[in-house]
């Protein structure tokens, strides 16, 4: 094991590679084949064999991901288990970890090359609005667990980390068209171009439509629903090699799309949202280590179609700077400082502009000791200090005075984890993390008095008092390779503690308009506790089958005024068993899969101003596959199935799910 992280850190000073935001300067082909396995950057920042890691982490192959037959990322991580995917429309979903789920899923932080595309303002994930050609991902890297000390607030469930091909390395051509059911239409294209050896640039561009799935909605539940959601993107990323020891990237994205998506407050609302992103930084290896810069900026502009006076505009500003560094042969550091600017700013009210301001600074750093050949320990660290402020105009009978949103406070994350190579067969890790959940900038700034017509108004304020929510993680996992079965066993079980939850909103009464007038604010509602685990068996025999059986099992107990404000208790299913398969012959492929998944009791919202309610569903089974042909070395053509059990299938609180097929031609040069 020695050797391998030797052999791991001469390759890196090669390659320039810098930490996890510029996971594209990191040759994970050569890593790979050198090692016989898959390489990371996203539990510790430093590149390291998957097996290696000290986190609970499961990694999907590029192959993994042709052979879902999915156009879809959440559909595609509907394989790992304690992942809880929750679809709410034709092409909206929220991803949840280990039995939290809900609309707006703040516990999870997603990056695309290591740049947030997580969305501060209601803290959550638009996964039908990402950059990103699906034929372009080399890996995704997903890891569960409190990680806030590598990535900053709301890791606290987990971090997924999506890596497409290098520009650099990698050379990616590859463009495809898709027709299915509910006239879905997708092309997406990648092409790389090579400047003689001194980098890469990299374009990628597609767009999907379709209609929305014909199930029953209670009346009067989505005023203005968008019958035909969409998705368009393009983006492009560069990799420029100044000298051997000295790279410069640059990339920029724009993204637009339209749905009908389960918000914050447990309804499902028609959105429209627009967002542009460009960054730029450098790696430098020095005789004093490897110093990256990365600078970037997000934009969204949010549309709520069934309100047309509100839209909302969110602005990131992300800066990094870290030096990565060797003492003697056991002992590899990594030293950060990171500046953070969040901007929230709600346009076009007849009442207010407020604009909401959080600026961050943090220090930290990560230690991985190699005590011995079979011993290893990671630690990791993260101070943060947050300044808040609220600017423009609130509405005249504010509840909290403007004053009140200057706010400071001060975070500390950390991660410790030991990994014990038993055999070369046998391998045991003990983890503990302690993550941070910052409160969203619409629950620590939101500011806006919503008319329902007829006298009804909603007065919704942000809460400047909220304390974070602070998560602690143990774990302890075992992994054995089982070679007579071609398989890899993993085992892993977990229990964690989330302190002072936020839930937003709480109806607390009248104010201003009598009766109908309501006041709502989000408030720190309680404490939860989590339990569970996964058992996993995966391989893949030489004939040509693969497998990848497992169960999960998360429990969870909500208390105080979490219990109902937030309701993760009966959130996501407490047992839940998945089964992929396949075989490979000549051209063809054929995979299957299925999935089971017990009972939920969600909180769902089903008309404007009305306090959620908790909606039971029953257990499901479901099914679906691919089967491919291989008409070139650079053609294939594959039909997908979803769904396949019934013509409508009831997952969660929110509409049914329909039947879907997807044919689809893809090639690759």
């Amino acid at each position: 094991m020695r050797k391998s992280l030797l052999i791991i850190s001469g390759i890196v000073a090669l390659s320039g590679y810098s930490a996890p935001a510029r996971a594209q300067a990191v040759d994970y082909g050569s890593l790979e084949s050198l090692f016989g396995e898959p390489i990371t950057t996203s539990a510790t920042g430093t590149p390291q064999r998957a097996s290696d890691v000290a986190a609970d982490m499961t990694i999907i192959t590029a192959d993994e991901i042709r052979r879902s037959g999915s156009r879809s990322i959440p559909e595609i991580l509907s394989r790992v288990p304690g992942l809880d995917i929750l679809q709410e429309g034709a092409n909206t979903w929220d991803v949840g970890v280990r039995g939290y789920q809900q609309p707006y899923q703040p516990r999870l932080l997603v990056l695309i090359d290591g740049r947030q595309v997580f969305i501060d303002d209601y803290s959550r994930m638009n996964w039908d609005n990402l950059p990103v050609n699906i034929d372009d991902i080399r890996q995704i890297e997903v890891v569960k667990g409190a990680s806030s000390a590598l990535f900053g607030s709301n890791a606290t469930g987990g971090v997924i980390n999506i890596i497409t091909y290098s520009p650099l390395y990698d050379k990616d051509n590859t463009v495809s068209a898709s027709i299915g059911t509910q006239n879905e239409v997708t092309g997406d294209a990648t092409t790389t171009f090579g400047l003689d050896g001194h980098g890469g640039v990299k374009f990628s561009a597609g767009g999907l439509a379709m209609d929305e799935f014909d199930t029953a909605r209670p009346s009067g539940e989505v005023p203005g629903e968008i019958k035909h959601p969409y998705h368009r993107y393009a983006a492009q990323s560069s990799v420029f090699k100044v000298n051997n020891d000295l790279q410069i990237n640059t990339e920029a994205n724009y993204t637009d799309k339209s749905g009908n998506e389960a918000d914050f407050v447990y309804g499902l609302v028609p959105i429209q949202m627009t967002s542009y992103s460009a960054g730029a930084g450098f790696n430098w290896q020095t005789p004093y280590g490897l110093i990256r810069n990365n600078n970037y900026i997000n934009h969204y502009y949010l549309d709520m179609t069934y309100a047309p006076n509100i839209t909302d505009a969110n602005t990131l500003i992300v800066s990094q700077l870290e030096d990565q560094f060797r003492v003697g042969a056991d002992n590899t550091f990594r030293a950060m400082l990171e500046y953070r600017h969040k901007d929230f700013k709600s346009n076009n009210m007849p009442y207010q502009y407020p604009q909401f301001a959080e600026d961050s600074y943090a220090i930290g750093g990560t230690w991985l000791w190699q005590i011995t050949d079979k011993l290893s320990m990671t630690n990791a660290l993260r101070l943060e200090r947050n300044d808040t402020a609220m600017n423009g105009t609130l509405v005249a009978d504010s509840y909290f005075p403007k004053n009140a949103y200057g706010q400071t406070y001060n975070t500390v994350s950390a991660n410790a984890g030991l990994v014990y190579k038993m055999t070369n067969l046998d391998t045991l890790r003990a983890t503990y993390g302690r993550g941070v959940q910052d409160p969203s900038e619409i629950e620590n700034g939101y500011n806006n008095v919503l008319n329902l017509g007829g006298g009804v108004k909603v007065n919704t304020f942000g809460n400047p008092n909220l304390k974070p929510t602070v998560v602690e993680d143990y774990e302890l996992g075992y992994d054995r390779k089982v070679p007579s079965i071609f398989s890899k066993l993993k085992f892993s079980t977990y229990y964690e503690i989330n302190h002072d939850l936020i839930a937003y909103p709480t109806v607390l009464g009248s104010e201003g308009t009598g009766a109908n007038g309501y006041l709502s604010y989000p408030t720190n509602v309680g404490d939860s506790q989590g339990w569970g685990g996964e058992i996993e068996i995966k391989g893949k025999h030489p004939s040509g089958f693969h497998w990848d059986a497992s169960y999960s099992l998360a429990e969870v107990r909500d208390s105080g005024l979490a219990a109902a404000g937030l309701h993760y208790s009966g959130s996501a299913p407490e047992h839940h068993f998945r089964l992929w398969g396949g075989y490979t012959t000549g051209p063809w492929e054929f995979d299957a899969h299925g999935q089971y998944a017990t009972s939920t009791d969600m909180l769902r919202t089903v008309s404007i101003g009305s306090n959620p309610t908790l909606v039971a569903t029953a257990g499901y089974f479901t099914m679906g596959g691919r089967i491919g042909y291989k008409v070139s070395d650079h053609v294939t053509v594959a039909a997908s199935f979803f769904n396949v059990t019934q013509d409508h299938l009831t997952t969660s609180a929110y509409p049914a799910i329909e039947r879907q097929a997807l044919l689809t031609l893809t090639g690759k040069f």
